[in-house]
């Protein structure tokens, strides 16, 4: 709901319409664009005018050709104003972006515009879809919002040094709905995130003079990907990617799972039944594991209990994680897929 995005583009811009369907399709959203969803034998113009009408949001991509160039491409900045009339004075809308630099046509100045080369401009793109989805949603009866609607927020790094970070947070937003409660559901959420972000924001006050090196180059990325979402569970992975230095990049997860009426938080032994977690994980192992698995994950078994054992299902399997625990050259050795069965 509300996730419905038209990308209008001239066709030499083709390359940079592609970029951002890509982008907003990884973070949730419904892009449209003319070659991707228009099929072969149908009418082009009617497509056109339905992908528009029906859209949440309308991307107008203008660079020195598109706003000089006449043609289909204007019909569908005329079309983007005359539906704009129905929203809000407040609401957003048409978001203009700057290819090159180019003029912005007067009909159109109106509109808050961003330049595409602008630093992180897909974040900014982000952030105001959300922003008016989430406001559609404040306004929508909690019985017809779908679990899936859920939004994509970011949390502050709030980190200031004169090295830049190369910092991305990418997190689910549950909405009120008649499933399950998502405040319950989203303070875990940010309770993980903050965690773990809090221990950076502590390392770079102490040690301040390391963060503030010029000849270094820090990123950090933190991610998730829902296993399941339905009215009884929910499972999904945090996933945090980060260089602060040293020989390599750093890797590690922290799961979540959710049992819903009431909301609760599950474990390892709420899922499937044993009576020995190390004992359980050794036949596991020996059962599921590949060849490199059988020979590898033994030995660090023991550093996992019930606590620190990460975990995602769905109604055929269980992913035991021990990606955290292991040396990062064997870490693609990490998932063990157990059956439901």
């Amino acid at each position: 709901m509300y996730k419905k995005v038209f990308i209008s583009h001239a066709k030499e811009d083709y390359k940079t319409a592609e970029k951002i369907y890509d982008f907003l399709e990884k973070n949730d959203f419904s892009p449209w664009l003319d070659k991707k969803k228009i099929k072969l034998g149908s009418n082009w113009d009617y497509e056109i005018k339905k992908g528009l009408k029906e859209s949440d949001f309308v991307i107008l991509l203008l660079s020195s050709t598109s706003v000089k160039k006449r043609g289909y491409i204007q019909k569908e900045f005329k079309y983007a104003l005359e539906y704009s009339e129905s929203k809000l004075i407040d609401d957003i809308y048409i978001l203009p972006i700057l290819i090159d630099d180019c003029e912005v046509p007067d009909h159109l100045s109106q509109f808050q515009w961003i330049k595409m080369n602008e630093v992180n401009i897909q974040e900014k793109i982000l952030e105001s879809l959300n922003y008016q989805k989430d406001k559609y949603l404040e306004e929508t009866s909690p019985e017809i919002i779908d679990i899936n609607d859920y939004s994509i927020y970011s949390v502050d790094l709030k980190i200031n040094f004169k090295n830049d970070i190369d910092y991305e947070c990418n997190l689910p937003l549950f909405h009120t709905n008649q499933i399950f409660d998502a405040d319950f559901v989203n303070t875990f959420i940010k309770s993980t995130v903050l965690n773990h972000i809090s221990e950076i924001r502590k390392w770079a006050i102490e040690d301040k003079d390391y963060f503030d090196r010029r000849d270094m180059e820090f990123n950090l990325n933190i991610s998730h990907s829902i296993r399941t979402l339905n009215e009884k569970n929910l499972s999904l992975y945090i996933v945090f990617d980060s260089f602060f230095g040293g020989a390599h990049p750093s890797t590690s997860i922290e799961t979540l799972n959710f049992a819903f009426n009431p909301e609760r938080l599950l474990k390892l032994r709420d899922v499937i039944d044993y009576n020995n977690l190390s004992e359980f994980l050794l036949e596991q192992i020996e059962k599921y594991g590949d060849e490199e698995q059988k020979e590898s994950l033994p030995q660090y078994v023991e550093y996992l209990d019930s606590e620190n054992l990460n975990f995602v299902f769905d109604e055929n399997q269980i992913e035991i994680d021990f990606i955290n625990i292991l040396p990062r050259v064997i870490m693609v050795l990490g998932n063990l897929i157990i059956p439901r069965k």
